[in-house]
């Protein structure tokens, strides 16, 4: 009898042996994939490429977007404002779409240069007022991860002024990423207008 409950005790030693180092296992495992998942601060956007759904940018009072289709491609969807509401289309042309994922893959790595502190009252970096206002958004989400109002060029000319909105200080970012978005938005613009199907026709929307 005593010999039985030895055993015993000893498999149920070896279970709760057992039980411990899968606790700590499955706790390192989980600890390594919120790291991986976790985007480094030094990027300018909190997450990678493969996660965002679609990008805004406001640029002179107009606001252009760019998402991804149930395919993943890229889409321009014109102009969002009222003079150009009634045109409003989807672009699903493979070289707007090659164009926008280029610039988009560019801006996704950008990262951030110098920490800018902001005086009260002064808008010296062209963030309070900005002419360009980025809004990005994860997939399939509603509202957007980050907004960046996009300042002025610095003296060097080499880089441009950001505030995250909400954030206490500004950073510097590489010009060219903004320059990129700009011309990207240019080059898309200019292409030809889809057709605009007749009434009653199924849109597949």
């Amino acid at each position: 009898m005593k010999a039985r409950r030895k055993q015993l005790l000893f498999v149920w030693g070896l279970v709760a042996i057992l039980a411990i180092v899968i606790g700590v296992e499955e706790t390192r495992r989980a600890q390594h994939i919120e790291v991986s998942t976790t985007r480094s601060e030094k990027f300018l956007l909190p997450l990678p490429l493969e996660q965002i759904g679609a990008i805004e940018i406001l640029r002179k009072g107009q606001l252009h977007r760019f998402e991804r289709d149930e395919t993943g491609a890229w889409l321009y969807h014109g102009q969002q404002d009222e003079a150009n509401a009634a045109a409003h289309t989807h672009r699903a042309d493979p070289l707007v779409a090659s164009t926008i994922a280029q610039a988009i893959t560019m801006f996704s790595r950008t990262q951030k240069e110098q920490p800018i502190p902001l005086k009260p009252g002064q808008d010296e970096y062209g963030v309070s007022r900005p002419d360009i206002l980025v809004m990005v958004y994860a997939v399939k989400s509603t509202e957007p991860i980050t907004r960046l109002a996009v300042g002025t060029v610095s003296p060097d000319g080499y880089s441009r002024y950001v505030l995250p909105v909400g954030a206490n200080e500004a950073i510097t970012i590489a010009e060219y990423q903004i320059t990129n978005l700009v011309a990207m938005i240019d080059a898309v613009a200019k292409q030809p207008t889809a057709p605009t199907p007749a009434a009653g026709t199924n849109r597949g929307r």
